[in-house]
Formats: structure tokens, C-alpha cells, sequence
């Protein structure tokens, strides 16, 4: 063996408990990563969300009923924006206090719901520790 060539490397690698992780072993690799929910729990969010505006519907007085609607469209597309607004969550949040307290439960529910948690963690840090100063004030 010429001075310059080197002998093949050995490794002895073992992983252990291992969830939602990446792992690159090796020279030249790259890594990419998304964070986001995985298609299951997009359909579950959007069962939420569903779910949410049928309660609405149901439970709203007459006259609120349809700008209570438009509100729980607001804080759907204020929660699965590119980047989720907690200024629209918390003024959703506000208005159903304001003019209809007996969907507070409803809203809070869903703004509550691990799966809206993650995709607010999941736009940031900055967003993230928004969203967290909403719910102890809003809540």
C-alpha cells in the first residue's frame, strides 16, 4: 500500500430508541428536513376543524350565527397559514368571548389541540413563544 492511500476505516455504530430522529452516517451526505404533520394528522386537523364549525352551526344564536361562522374560518386559516398568525388567533378568540360565550369551549378546544400546538412549533421559535404568551393571557 502506497504512504498516501489509507486502510478502509471500520465502525461500529448501534442506535437505540430512535423517534422521529434523523441519522447520517458517512462522508458527502446531506440532510433535509421538514417539519409539518404527517398526512394522518393533516386529516385529523382538518376533522378538528370540521368538527368545530358543526358545533358552531348547531349551537350559535340565529343572529350570531353566520359571522361566527366566518370566525371559525378565520381561525382555521389563522392556525394552517404558511405562517400561523396568533394576532387572528387571539382576536377569534376575543370576539367569541365577546359575542358568543357558550362557543368559547368550542374555540379553545381546537387552539388547545396537540395537532395545532405542532404546527405552531413547527413554524419556529418566534411563533412559537407567541402562540404561548395568547394562551396565558387568553386563557
Amino acid at each position: 500500500m502506497a504512504q498516501d492511500e489509507q486502510a478502509p476505516s471500520k465502525f461500529n455504530v448501534q442506535f437505540r430508541d430512535v423517534t422521529d430522529s434523523q441519522v447520517v452516517i458517512g462522508d458527502y451526505n446531506r440532510v433535509a428536513q421538514t417539519i409539518g404533520l404527517t398526512p394522518q394528522e393533516t386529516a385529523e386537523l382538518k376533522s378538528l376543524f370540521g368538527e368545530a364549525r358543526k358545533r358552531v352551526e348547531e349551537q350559535a344564536e340565529p343572529e350570531q350565527r353566520d359571522q361566527a361562522l366566518v370566525q371559525t374560518g378565520e381561525l382555521e386559516r389563522a392556525v394552517v397559514a404558511e405562517q400561523p398568525d396568533p394576532g387572528r388567533i387571539r382576536n377569534v378568540l376575543r370576539w367569541f368571548k365577546n359575542n358568543a360565550p357558550q362557543l368559547v369551549g368550542t374555540v379553545v378546544s381546537v387552539v388547545v389541540n396537540p395537532l395545532v400546538g405542532k404546527v405552531v412549533e413547527g413554524a419556529g421559535q418566534a411563533i412559537a413563544d407567541q402562540f404561548h404568551e395568547l394562551l396565558k393571557e387568553e386563557l
